[in-house]
């Protein structure tokens, strides 16, 4: 999507947002008044920076592309927690716009925020660890048929794989609201050579719904997975409940610019 498209027009765009710790070092202490009171003093929950500036960074991310895309200030926006943990959209007053819904995910050294028009919508990134102990972890992340999967293959590639599995559950059950409340064997996906993800079985069978699924690896250190779930109405031929790829409107975008228009017109007013 262009930079400049006009937010009339995101009726059913996807955004991801990407920022890098070293950029929310850089501009902590001009985006400390985007966060209210509670948000603060849960961030300050964090025992180590990074883990405050990750929080800082994914509450100021989400406000900040939502007000570009809806024309709103910033101030105007709020990050709501529905009963299940999932953050969705509040605007302080009555509006006719339409919120988008949100994800927010953190590791290592990203921060990924998702903004979905017309769909729901979950994200979610991990730091690739070579070390880890795979034999313990598939039991209670993947299926049968996955860790067979992670199996055929050696080394990084197999570790990979298996981060593959855990983004896209993560992603998917981010989406569904389900969350860690949710049997992640239970979503069985297969990902081929070439990152293109299949959706073997889910737990919404309702009629009417599709799923788009996209993977993407971040220099050689990150995985990423981004879910999106449309509903589609009684004899819609697109709503058949298979996954297909990520949608041809998806937009990658840094946010340094983003951080740093905001801290620049703060420092500006004061």
């Amino acid at each position: 999507m262009p930079e400049d498209t006009p937010p009339s027009s995101l009726a059913m765009a996807t955004e991801v947002w990407v920022a890098s710790l070293a950029q929310l070092r850089e501009y902590r202490s001009g985006l400390q008044d985007l966060l209210n009171s509670t948000e603060q003093a849960r961030c300050q929950r964090y025992l180590h920076q990074d883990d405050r500036d990750r929080y800082l960074g994914g509450r100021a991310v989400v406000k900040l592309a939502v007000a570009r895309s809806t024309g709103l200030p910033v101030q105007d926006i709020f990050i709501a927690l529905e009963a299940s943990g999932k953050p969705s959209i509040a605007f302080a007053q009555t509006t006719a716009i339409q919120a988008p819904a949100i994800s927010i995910s953190h590791a290592g050294d990203l921060v990924i925020v998702a903004l979905g028009y017309g769909a729901d919508i979950g994200v979610d990134v991990e730091l690739l660890h070579q070390d880890v102990n795979l034999d313990e972890l598939m039991p209670v992340v993947c299926s049968n048929s996955e860790i067979a999967e992670v199996n055929r293959l050696d080394g990084k590639s197999r570790t990979q794989k298996f981060y593959e599995f855990w983004v896209l559950k993560e992603a998917c059950l981010k989406a569904t609201g389900d969350g860690l409340s949710a049997d992640a064997r239970r979503l069985i996906f297969s990902v081929d050579a070439a990152s293109r993800v299949s959706l073997i079985q889910g737990l919404d069978h309702r009629s009417g719904v599709t799923w788009d699924f996209l993977l993407r690896q971040y220099d050689n250190q990150h995985v990423m997975a981004l879910a999106i779930r449309r509903f589609h109405a009684a004899g819609d031929s697109a709503g058949n409940g298979k996954a297909g790829g990520a949608s041809d409107e998806l937009s990658y975008k840094d946010a340094e610019a983003l951080l740093r228009d905001y801290c620049l017109h703060n420092m500006a007013r004061n």
